[in-house]
Parts: C-alpha cells; structure tokens; sequence
C-alpha cells in the first residue's frame, strides 16, 4: 500500500513539474504568467509572504503587467497609473475587496444573509454626510473635543509616552464621540488597537494564535451590542442613529447590527491612525520638515484665526485648506504615498480589452485584477527618490479649496475613479487638525536621541495595508503657545 502511495505521489510531482516545463515552451503570451510549481495554489505562498516584495520582483521580471494564479483566481496585475485609473474608473470591473471582507477578518464569519446593502443602504448617507460641503461642523467638534482630551497635557511639565496613545486615542475617542454618539464615544481604544494589530493576519486568513484579540473584540462588541439595543435610530452621531436605522429596515438582528458597526468602526479608524503615526515618525528623521511644518502651523494660527482659540472656533474645511497649510498637506500626502499599501483589486464581470500603452489585454469575465499601487508610487519619473520622504514634494502643487495636491501624479493612496474613498476629506482633516493641535503644542521628541531609521522598511518585512510601526516612546513637553 505504501509503495502504491509513493508511486501515485511521484507521478502527480513528475506531472506538475512535466506541466510547468511545457508552459514555459509555449511561445511567449501578453500579459507574461509568472511560473509555479503547485496547481491551484500558485503564487499564494510566495504573495502572502511578502506582498509588495513578491511584486516587486515579478514587476522587474515582466515589467508593468503579468499574470498571477492565487489559490485558483487568476490575477493580472498592472502597475502603470493610466491602466490602474482605467480599471477604477471602470463600471465592468468591481471592487473585489468589499465590506463582506472586512466583515469576515474583523468578525471572524461570514455576514448573515439580510436584506441589507451597504452600497445601497449606507453608501448615499456617507455621501452626503461626508462631503466637504458638510464637514464644517465635524471639523470645528473634532478640534474643539481633541484638545479637551488633551488639554491636561499642557500643565505638566513633560512626561514620556509611546507615540500611539499619544496621537490616535484621543483622535479615536473624539471621532466616535463624533460619528457614534457619546454612549459610544470612549473606553474601547486598548480594545480597538489589540483587534488591529492582528488584522493583517486576518484579512489574508493565516493562523494565528488570536486569543488576545478575540478577547478585545468580545469587549467592544459587547459595547455596540449594548449601543444598538439602546439606540432610538436618531441622535447617535452623524453616522451611528442612520447606520442602525438602516440596518432595522433590513430587519438585520441586534447580534447582526453590532458586528456590521464593528466592521465601520475599524474601517473608520486603522488607516488614519496608521499615517499619523508614519507622519511624525517620518518628521522625527528630518528635523528639517518638523520645524517647517512647525512654523508653517505657527504662523497660519496666528495670521489666518488669531490664536489657538480661533482656530478652535473656526477649523472649517475653507479654513484648513489653501496655501496657508502648503507644506502640512504636502507631508500628508507624502505620508500616505509612502505607506498606504493596499492593492486595488477589481472582479471582471464580463469580457473586456483593457489597454496597457500600445497593448491590449484581454480581460475574462471573472478575472481578478490588481492596481499595483506600490510601483506607480515609486515610479521614478514623477517620483524622483521615490523611497525618501519628501515633505515638501506636493507642496508647489495646486492648493485650491478641496483639491488634492496630486494631480498630474500617479496618486492612488484613497482610491480613484468610481469607487474613491467615501471619507478621503474626513481622513485629511483629522490628520491636519491632529498635526496642528500636537505641533503647535508640544514638543514631541523620541526618548533615547536620535531616532532610529525606520523607513525604508526592512525588505523581509510583511506588510497587509499600512504598515503598523513599532512601538515609540517620545518625550512631551509643552511649548509656550500664549506668545
């Protein structure tokens, strides 16, 4: 039996190896396929390793567009900004990262099967509930309710904290105040941040020994669980009351309703706490930038709102705009070009041609494809030293109210096209106000001297998204700010 066993092993080995010599005899295809060995699995091992290194390497192999099979789908990807904003822009490829994939790494399942549809049922309330136009109450709630969390700061002398809390609590406690309402507006960050470390891991489904944050999920679905059932569907924040009313409509169950604002909670949250961390530790490294950035936020606060307290009053979307904040916004969109490393994945849902420069690419339906945001962020020819941090990069761009400084750019960090980030203007002005408040108070500088270099990242480093930074503890000490 066992000799049976052996022999069958070996032809199926001899088989594969035999299939993958004669496909690479084949006369060679557009867009090229990077060889595997292993049916059905395909590259898997190797992306979900190293994602952004294993594309790296078959981007310098075949150039800007291959072919990939990950466990049984077959991917292209193309890394040039015009195909990637074709394919964003195209109502035949659809998102293949949706809300039921965050829903299923956050909660550990599948969604039920509901009448509910966040596209349909959440999207439009976003829509209107985020637009720059109606963000001037938000902006002016957020600054006025970060500094009162941070506010006791200002009477101490120093003391020595790691960056994390430092930055994101009160930005995540005054957000939830915010978008959920006050009884959901704080208690849950060492939670949220616990569930969030591990989400990298959840999201590619590798195991892991995940007690720790199936712990702290537990607690803070256990908040939103009480949320929901005391919630009248109106007065619960922006977002929260229209969130569970819609859910209700759909007749989605209390239990349902929880894991559903769990899911919008961390999307709310993990990518903006991500690139305000990599903003200061990025500044930390370039004194340069911090003290430009810090004069430039000195100066707009004493010539465009008259001291701290004006600004408190008057941190609208007109006010936090334009050229005032030239080089804070340009750090900000550095920032994000260098971290934001999450793919864009569309699903064709019929046959199609889709152009690449003077090729064509024949699209399947079914097809997966992926933006390769990475490489057209370090395309050298927009992007001169495209691995430093440039603070002042995006700075001579157009800074007009509600424009993006990246136009002209390939810029991809908060989505593109049909499917753009529904909080892209939430996102920047809690990362300005954030940077404001902290600069234009504090003098924040890593304990232990110089930093250490933290970007570029190690090349073995794994990386599911924004990369989560390691652990920094600064020193705090209040700047006069009454001059």
């Amino acid at each position: 039996m066992l000799t049976v066993l052996l022999a069958v092993a070996l032809a199926a080995i001899l088989y594969t190896v035999s299939s993958w010599v004669s496909s690479q005899q084949r006369p060679a295809s557009f867009p090229p396929r990077e060889p595997s060995l292993l049916p059905w699995i395909g590259s898997a091992i190797s992306y979900f390793s190293d994602p952004h290194g294993f594309l790296a390497r078959c981007h310098k192999r075949h150039g800007p567009v291959f072919r990939l099979l990950l466990g049984g789908r077959n991917v292209i990807v193309v890394s040039s900004p015009a195909t990637i904003f074709a394919i964003y822009a195209s109502d035949i490829a659809v998102p293949g990262f949706t809300h039921n994939q965050v829903f299923r790494a956050v909660i550990g399942r599948e969604q039920q099967r509901t009448k509910f549809d966040l596209e349909r049922d959440i999207f439009p309330v976003l829509d209107q509930t985020l637009s720059r136009r109606s963000l001037g109450a938000l902006t002016r709630s957020l600054a006025q309710i970060m500094f009162a969390k941070i506010e006791h700061l200002t009477q101490v002398q120093e003391t020595q904290i790691s960056i994390m809390p430092l930055l994101t609590k009160p930005l995540y406690d005054a957000l939830n105040d915010i978008l959920l309402g006050e009884r959901f507006a704080s208690g849950t960050f060492e939670d949220f941040y616990i569930l969030d470390a591990s989400m990298p891991k959840r999201l590619t489904g590798e195991p892991f020994w995940f007690f720790p944050s199936m712990q702290a999920r537990k607690r803070i679905f256990s908040r939103l669980l009480d949320y929901v059932a005391g919630s009248q569907g109106e007065n619960e924040g922006l977002i929260g009351g229209k969130f569970v009313k819609a859910l209700r409509q759909s007749d989605v169950s209390q239990n349902e309703q929880a894991c559903h604002l769990l899911a919008f909670v961390w999307g709310t949250h993990a990518n903006t706490q991500g690139v305000l961390i990599w903003m200061f530790l990025f500044l930390f490294m370039d004194p340069v930038a911090f003290h430009a950035i810090r004069n430039e936020i000195d100066g707009a606060i004493k010539d465009v709102f008259g001291d701290l307290q004006g600004f408190l009053a008057d941190a609208d979307p007109t006010n936090l705009d334009g050229p005032h904040f030239a080089l804070l916004t340009s750090a900000i969109v550095e920032t994000m070009r260098l971290t934001v490393k999450i793919m864009g994945l569309r699903v064709a849902s019929r046959d199609f041609d889709l152009k690449d420069g003077d090729k064509t690419i024949r699209v399947r339906k079914g097809e997966w494809l992926m933006g390769n945001v990475d490489a057209a962020h370090s395309e050298e020819s927009s992007y001169p030293d495209n691995q430093k941090f440039v603070y002042d990069r995006f700075a001579n761009c157009d800074q007009r109210e509600g424009k993006w400084p990246t136009e002209g750019k390939p810029w991809f960090s908060m989505g593109s096209g049909r499917h753009v980030c529904k909080g892209k203007y939430v996102a920047m002005y809690e990362l300005k106000i954030s940077a404001i408040l902290f600069l234009h108070l504090f003098d924040i500088t890593p304990v232990g001297g110089a930093p250490a270099p933290w970007w570029p990242l190690p090349p073995q480093r794994r990386i599911i998204g924004i990369p989560h930074a390691d652990e920094v503890v600064v020193q705090v000490r209040p700047r006069d700010w009454t001059k």
